[in-house]
């Protein structure tokens, strides 16, 4: 970080006051100096100011001391250069923190002024070296992103549309869950709609309206991930969207030996859930039927579609217990709670209706003849045996 006269600036932290004065004369005339009496008031010194270029610590602090801080520090702002600054008998601790690759150099107690000098100006100049690259990172990562979605634009109108609505979904998930990485998911959102390159404008088609697709075209569609993570895989910065991207294939076995790591977990969840919704939003269904079938469903992400039901404002619990069945499964007494229709958009059963006997064989004779959607949705236990059967008597 330079400051308004051009100076960069530092940030020095030691429970000494002593040290922290002699310290911040030396560096005063070539830096903007701040100052920190323990690692928590480091913390809150950089909350107010922002990054700095560097950040000099001292290793034994009450509290939290100086390993940790500059841990937290490479943590909350990986460009700022991090140095520990100890007496001679915690070498060995500073060489250790270096190896781990928390710390960029340590100081010795007590240090010379030319070599303070000379290390921070190195600090700083490898923080101006750091910021440049990940200004140019960003700017390529930017620019090859847009670049990749705007072929799908092109390609297919429908699915950059559809990617669209993933994402923004998945953005007000995310919200609710206060979940991180929130570019990395988003980006990944879009991503798992870019293998429609590959995929026929029919089974595009049938895909946007969340109709039901042949073995073949679902084959096609279950491919699209590996299609992403190919079309991805060069552009830098891009190892967790291309995690989460591999995560979406409907065939993924999980590897006990390298698990992944909470947050892409989360974020597979999350995308995989705002695509099943957007495929039952695709056909008609109304949110809480459309949670409700998820719901129904074996693995689902709970905790997602609670989330989901807290952003469209639906209570937790329905009065009665809406279930997403196939036709084979429908039982007399249940209350049809969503139309019944074909594949080509004829509504076979109208919402509202109660299952009967007669009605059972009314849908085994259409399945006979044209495909129904799966799943339909009932309201179990609607009406008692008796009463069923009366309706099929009066009908």
């Amino acid at each position: 970080m330079v400051n308004e006269q051009g100076r960069p600036t530092v940030l020095l932290v030691d429970d000494e006051n002593e040290i922290l004065e002699a310290l911040a004369l030396q560096l005063r005339r070539d830096h903007k100096v701040l100052t920190a009496a323990s690692g928590d008031d480091a913390l809150r010194v950089l909350a107010d100011s922002g990054p700095v270029a560097a950040v000099i610590s001292d290793l034994r602090m009450p509290g939290m001391d100086g390993v940790e801080l500059l841990r937290r520090v490479q943590l909350e702002y990986p460009d700022t250069t991090r140095v520990l600054h100890t007496a001679q008998s915690d070498l060995s601790a500073a060489i250790s923190a270096i190896n781990d690759g928390g710390v960029y150099r340590y100081l010795a107690k007590p240090v010379k002024s030319d070599e303070l000098r000379a290390t921070v100006q190195d600090a700083v100049e490898l923080h101006g070296r750091s910021t440049t690259e990940r200004h140019l990172l960003d700017t390529t990562l930017k620019s090859s992103i847009q670049a990749v979605f705007g072929c799908l634009e092109l390609a297919s109108p429908a699915a950059f549309a559809r990617a669209g609505r993933i994402r923004t979904r998945v953005a007000e998930l995310c919200a609710m869950m206060q979940l991180e990485a929130l570019w990395e998911i988003e980006v990944a959102a879009m991503a798992s709609q870019l293998g429609a390159v590959t995929i026929p404008p029919s089974v595009l088609a049938k895909l946007d309206k969340g109709l039901p697709c042949t073995e073949e075209e679902q084959q096609m569609i279950d491919a699209m991930p590996g299609v992403a993570v190919e079309l991805l895989k060069g552009i830098p910065m891009m190892e967790d969207v291309l995690e989460i991207v591999r995560g979406l294939s409907p065939g993924r076995v999980k590897n006990p030996t390298k698990p992944q790591s909470p947050l892409i977990e989360a974020a597979i969840d999350v995308i995989r859930t705002a695509m099943d919704f957007e495929t039952l939003e695709s056909r008609g269904m109304e949110l809480e039927s459309a949670i409700t079938v998820l719901e129904c469903r074996d693995h689902s992400a709970l905790n997602v579609l609670s989330a989901l039901r807290e952003v469209n404002g639906l209570d937790k619990v329905a009065e009665k217990q809406v279930r997403g069945l196939k036709v084979g499964e429908l039982e007399v007494g249940m209350r049809v709670a969503e139309d019944i229709a074909a594949t080509n958009g004829l509504v076979l059963i109208g919402r509202g209706m109660v299952v009967t006997s007669l009605l059972l064989d009314r849908l085994d004779n259409y399945a006979r003849m044209i495909e129904i959607i799966e799943p339909v949705l009932a309201i179990p236990g609607a009406l008692n045996p008796l009463e069923v059967a009366d309706n099929d008597l009066n009908a």
